[in-house]
């Protein structure tokens, strides 16, 4: 018999549960839902082996659909018709040859698919099952290390199962110690953590895994994704694509009739002080052309005084930049213009792009990657920018702006730690309005050194690099109460 189906209402499960209604009631951690939902479903779907579909509204003219390896399938329903019209539409297919449960909070749909022959479920139900799975989950995860131990213990572990932990080379700075590392990695579990990996002078010190995490596992890294747009914006700068105190308006000519739009820069766009307004709808998937929707944003501050937090400033220069390489020789765009000058340097590969329906990637977020993808990039800021860009780009990268001085091009600083500075939850200050945001002093880390580098990503994705301790350092998970300044002091006591 075929493998059975469970159909989820997704939007329906979403509103259904608490913990996830209350994303959806902030612009900023709304789809923060949608990506709890379907990590969860993932955990079912591995746990009890059906085929997981989950159905989404959608806005395009066609159903459109992704498909995991191995995973979820994921249909977003044409403009026209609903998620539950598609529900029932797939359940009246497929329930004659295979079971299929449909999960719905909608009465009228739970009476309809039953007539197909379909079993319903509610979200509550639903809900109980992921526990359940989740928990089994957790048992085997133990199990595996109870048996590891027990190897270890019998001579039988591998080589170096009680190595000393690693030695810095005598010039350098020491790792943090076997203590250290063990309570930051306890830390991260206890707040919904997948992975902390900690690399010490390219080797790795450090790597656990706790609530379903396993080594290889990629995961979203959100606005981790920004990072690596900037290294190709400062490899375009070196390749004389770009200049930083160009006018985007020389490129971008519909904003030549605006007095304020033609005042602002390239290096102002990829600050994120461009003035314009943040167009978080921009993230949202079945957009016909974010670039243009970036380019007829409002302008609602002056460029260069106030730090807009969005996607679309840098969607703006995407635009630009995609107009400069058609009428270079290469004519490539700039997905192929990234991975040729910035991810295979890095030894990585293409990435989850997130296109329009005008084929323009999503440049705030969309990224999948394990913790040991991600901390490729962190090897590359210890080595100022090597082997992507020139020590003099790099500094270039990093210099922040007047109206936030630990932000630019992606990449967050920790300058002003030390008495002075002022450590905050930069997550927690990005929710609130731009207009009521403080980033005077700010810092990652009060207690960390100067020159820590921070990628930070929704959910407290993070990927931190300190060239002063040659140390790298990748955590992964889900969305809790969690603090950088805490982590990074039990890691670096």
């Amino acid at each position: 018999m075929p493998p059975p189906f469970l159909l989820v209402d997704g939007h329906n499960v979403m509103h259904a549960w608490p913990e996830l209604a209350s994303h959806l009631r902030s612009a900023s951690k709304r789809h923060l839902a949608r990506v709890e939902l379907l990590q969860r479903l993932r955990n079912l779907q591995d746990m009890i082996g059906v085929q997981v579909v989950v159905v989404f509204d959608g806005t395009t003219a066609k159903i459109t659909e992704e498909r995991e390896p191995n995973g979820l399938q994921i249909i977003y329903a044409d403009a026209g018709h609903t998620a539950d019209d598609l529900i029932e539409k797939i359940a009246a297919k497929y329930a004659k040859e295979r079971p299929v449960r449909v999960v719905s909070a909608d009465g009228l749909v739970c009476e309809t698919v039953a007539a197909f022959g379909a079993d319903w479920l509610s979200p509550e139900m639903l809900k109980g099952m992921c526990e359940d799975a989740e928990r089994d989950m957790r048992g085997q995860i133990d199990k595996l290390k109870s048996r590891r131990q027990m190897l270890i213990w019998l001579g039988l572990g591998g080589a170096g199962a009680f190595a000393e932990p690693l030695r810095a080379a005598e010039a350098g700075a020491p790792p943090p110690s076997a203590a250290a590392l063990q309570a930051a990695g306890k830390y991260c579990a206890a707040r919904k953590s997948f992975t902390l990996l900690v690399k010490h002078q390219g080797k790795v010190i450090h790597e656990s895994f706790a609530n379903g995490g396993r080594r290889g596992q990629p995961n979203r890294i959100y606005s981790g994704t920004k990072g690596f747009w900037g290294l190709a914006a400062m490899a375009a700068v070196e390749d004389g694509l770009i200049k930083l105190d160009e006018r985007v308006a020389d490129t971008i000519k519909e904003w030549q009739d605006d007095e304020r739009r033609t005042k602002v820069t390239m290096e102002q766009l990829l600050d994120f002080t461009g003035g314009l307004e943040r167009g978080l709808a921009i993230h949202e998937d079945g957009l016909k052309n974010r670039n243009t929707m970036a380019i007829k944003r409002p302008m609602v501050a002056t460029p260069g005084r106030s730090f807009i937090y969005g996607p679309s400033q840098l969607q703006v220069f995407h635009e630009v930049l995609k107009r400069k390489l058609a009428t270079g020789a290469r004519k490539e765009s700039p997905t192929r213009y990234l991975e040729r000058r910035v991810l295979r340097p890095l030894g990585l590969g293409s990435q989850r792009y997130i296109p329009d329906a005008a084929g323009n990637p999503l440049l705030a977020a969309g990224f999948m990657m394990s913790a040991s993808q991600w901390a490729k990039l962190g090897e590359c800021l210890l080595n100022q920018g090597a082997p992507v860009l020139k020590p003099s780009s790099f500094k270039a990268l990093l210099e922040g702006s007047s109206a936030n001085g630990a932000y630019s091009f992606g990449f967050w600083n920790n300058r002003a730690a030390g008495r002075l500075g002022r450590e905050i939850d930069i997550e927690n200050m990005l929710d609130v309005d731009w207009q009521q945001q403080s980033w005077n002093r700010v810092c990652v880390c009060k207690s960390a050194p100067e020159d820590l580098i921070a990628c930070i990503g929704s959910a407290y994705q993070r990927l931190y690099a300190i060239p002063s301790r040659q140390l790298v350092i990748v955590r992964q998970g889900t969305n809790v109460r969690f603090s950088d300044g805490e982590l990074l002091r039990l890691l670096l006591a």
